[in-house]
């Protein structure tokens, strides 16, 4: 059913309607965005001023984390190399790239053959 000419006068445009349950909703989630903010910015300041008043602590989360660095680093290397020796191998039978593959395994063998 169409608006009379006299409901059309009197409507308020969309920008200005709002929803009292959309706006205390909308408040309500500002509220608490505001005191999520505020707890993990104050975290995160305690933590920061700890690790620097403390330098044993400094010294040793960072001495952990290098360890950690490493040896995920040097395990992380070895598992990309064994497995691309492993398909390096598997594609040999490949015509032209196999010939290829077989003289890099060769020389390989030969390296570790050699010490």
């Amino acid at each position: 059913m169409p608006l009379s000419k006299e409901q059309e006068s009197r409507k308020v445009p969309a920008k200005h309607r709002r929803d009292e349950k959309t706006q205390e909703e909308q408040e309500r989630m500002e509220k608490l965005v505001d005191r999520l903010e505020e707890m993990t910015t104050k975290g995160h300041l305690k933590d920061i001023t700890y690790h620097f008043t403390n330098k044993k602590e400094v010294i040793k989360v960072n001495l952990i984390a290098g360890v950690a660095r490493g040896v995920g680093l040097t395990i992380g290397t070895a598992i990309f190399i064994g497995l691309l020796i492993f398909i390096l191998s598997q594609s040999v039978s490949l015509p032209l790239i196999g010939e290829y593959i077989a003289d890099f395994l060769d020389m390989i063998e030969t390296y570790r053959t050699t010490d």
